[in-house]
């Protein structure tokens, strides 16, 4: 099924005039809420969360959005203006600090399993090295200190939470489902992939690419390994 066209000539802008026109723009309240540092329920929200988004871009606006777990609170708050965001080894791509050598902003979304609301902070991210003299002054335990290759320190600019109505829509956290999804996987774990790294899933165009306008379906097929 084809998705819809945008209009020649539309723009954001333009999209963004017609629905302001519409609708108006956000209540006092929902303004109210965006906030300049980490007030208690969002350093207590950071501080109960063991997953967060990362989002970045590089200089010519290319997108990246790239998953970070760990145990409630790894990412540290430093104080109300500043976050530390650590780095494992990974899969090594470093699309975001290839994101950050061109331009530092980002914006964190964090969530808490099992509750609705999550917390969004947006700022710039200033990466250290362990080789940076402020790497010892980190609130890591010895452990960590040695483990972790890098990490970011994130200048807090705009923080607020999210309400649930979207993980109330998507039923995010529906333990029956969740459980079905565990006992019945709906998928595989990830595609087949060679020694060589190469996955078996081949495309005749990209997937995730535009052609005039429509979505580009995908047109390869999962060859058996070996």
């Amino acid at each position: 099924m084809s998705g819809p066209r945008q209009a020649a000539g539309a723009t954001a802008g333009s999209v963004l005039a017609e629905l302001t026109e519409h609708a108006g723009g956000p209540l006092e309240r929902v303004r109210a809420k965006l906030s300049p540092v980490l007030h208690p329920w969002l350093r207590r929200f950071v501080e109960l969360s063991p997953y967060v988004v990362v989002a970045s871009s590089d200089g010519n606006g290319r997108c990246d959005a790239s998953p970070r777990g760990g145990v409630p609170g790894f990412v540290r708050v430093l104080d109300e203006r500043t976050l530390f965001l650590p780095e494992e080894s990974g899969n090594r791509l470093l699309q975001t600090l290839r994101n950050l050598e061109q331009s530092p902003g980002v914006g964190l979304l964090f969530l808490v399993p099992g509750v609705r609301e999550t917390a969004r902070v947006n700022g710039r991210a200033e990466p250290l090295a362990r080789s940076d003299p402020r790497w010892e002054s980190l609130p890591l335990g010895v452990e960590e200190r040695e483990r972790l290759a890098w990490g970011s320190l994130v200048h807090v600019e705009e923080a607020y939470y999210h309400c649930g109505r979207a993980s109330r829509f998507a039923d995010l956290w529906d333990t029956g489902r969740i459980n079905r999804n565990q006992t019945d996987p709906p998928l595989s774990k990830r595609p087949a992939v060679t020694a060589g790294g190469e996955n078996h899933v081949r495309h005749g165009r990209p997937v995730h690419g535009v052609f005039g306008g429509q979505p580009v379906p995908e047109t390869g097929a999962v060859r058996p390994a070996g």
